[in-house]
């Protein structure tokens, strides 16, 4: 296998989602066949509660910090300084390449999630002649929601895509956007669960203290913010309307409790510290529903269509029934509608979400039915063993 450079924002010990999927792709390989490269940032790395361990590989940090760098961008937004912005693209190359030569790498894997590291890696990669991949965890020039940003995105997009000698992709919803824009026919590499954990959670009798106290538990872990806001208030409007089921929402994230009140995230919620992913498989099997919502109201519509939140596989596994709160076009509807693993509210209606939940309460037949085949597109679709054969494929 050819030594490779990955280059992302987020890398494990951190507690986005991307960071998780990258630790259970890359876990299992030999340490000394890649290194990684990120933005020196160390508040994602200092947190007490980590996502997932640390790699074993060679981690490089890129000077400035992720903070100034993000400080820059800002005052080359509002001068409209593409001279800034270039600037800034130049100095991310030189950085990357000095680590690629040094450390002889033959490949470079570029993930999405910052504006200059795709391009930067591009770059690199043409100046050394060695191949490129593009990794699109969300669509590149759909990120940014300042027009300016989303511009200087969209003006490298074709180059970049058009260039790699392979583009990932999580989900055919991404995958059909980049044949039909850039005619890239994609490689769809699910994010991957280590289904293990669940297989051994599941063997374990469920917390029944909730049962005993006659309350109803909805369960959310990750990050809340305005790619959810306005289901949460669905939500909890929903809850509230059933008020017999005594239902109590609680939500593992790293966002605060602060954050969560000022976008009206209140009423009957316990807002939890984020676990680290090890404790993730106990979380979820306690759920007596798993909620998986996306904004029907988000400034970035097609970020939402698009996207393959990271739990979605570690919900398959729960063996949990699960709600669906998203856009009728985005690919979390469609692949619960497709497949029934799941109940699909694609409206924002709080009544039809208090009506979903009701059906997941009392009908037992409709959960087990939905919960059975969750499990098996889990086993199917996001395996941890099938998602990294996949992923070594790159590398053919």
């Amino acid at each position: 296998m050819k030594k490779f450079a990955l280059i992302s924002v987020a890398l494990p010990p951190s507690q986005q989602g991307q960071s998780t999927i990258l630790f259970h792709l890359l876990k299992d390989l030999d340490p000394r066949k890649f290194c990684l490269i990120t933005q020196k940032n160390f508040y994602l790395y200092s947190k007490k509660t980590r996502g997932s361990p640390q790699l074993p590989a060679k981690y490089f940090f890129l000077q400035p910090e992720y903070l100034f760098i993000r400080t820059v961008v800002h005052v080359a937004f509002w001068a409209h300084s593409t001279t800034l912005m270039n600037f800034i693209l130049k100095i991310r190359t030189i950085q990357i390449k000095k680590i690629i030569l040094k450390e002889h790498c033959d490949v470079i894997v570029a993930c999405t999630g910052d504006l200059f590291d795709p391009l930067a890696a591009f770059n690199v990669s043409k100046d050394l002649n060695i191949p490129f991949v593009l990794y699109a965890f969300d669509y590149y020039s759909y990120q940014p929601t300042i027009p300016f940003l989303r511009a200087f995105a969209a003006k490298y997009e074709p180059e970049l895509v058009q260039g790699a000698v392979n583009v990932v992709v999580p989900n055919e919803c991404m995958h059909e956007e980049y044949l039909k824009r850039y005619s890239i026919d994609a490689m769809i590499i699910r994010n991957p669960c280590d289904i293990v954990g669940y297989e051994k959670q599941a063997q374990i009798k469920r917390n029944t203290n909730n049962e005993n106290k006659n309350t109803k538990t909805i369960i959310y872990t990750g990050a809340v913010y305005d790619a959810h806001y306005d289901t949460f208030r669905n939500l909890i409007t929903a809850i509230k309307s059933l008020k017999h089921l005594n239902l109590v929402l609680h939500i593992y994230t790293p966002h605060s409790q602060r954050s969560l009140t000022e976008n009206n995230i209140t009423g009957p919620v316990i807002v939890h510290e984020a676990q680290p992913v090890i404790a993730m498989p106990a979380i979820q099997r306690n759920a007596d529903i798993l909620f998986l919502p996306l904004s029907f109201g988000s400034p970035y519509p097609e970020l939402i269509r698009t996207s393959s939140p990271a739990k979605l596989g570690e919900y398959l596994a729960s063996k949990r029934p699960i709600l669906v709160h998203a856009p009728k076009n985005s690919f979390v509807s469609w692949y619960f509608r497709k497949f029934r693993c799941g109940l699909v509210v694609d409206e924002e209606n709080p009544e039809l979400l208090a009506d979903a939940i009701q059906n997941l309460i009392n009908d037992k037949d409709l959960c087990r039915e939905i919960t059975e085949n969750a499990y098996l597109r889990a086993k199917i679709d996001f395996d941890i063993n099938i998602v990294q054969k996949n992923f070594l494929k790159i590398f053919e």
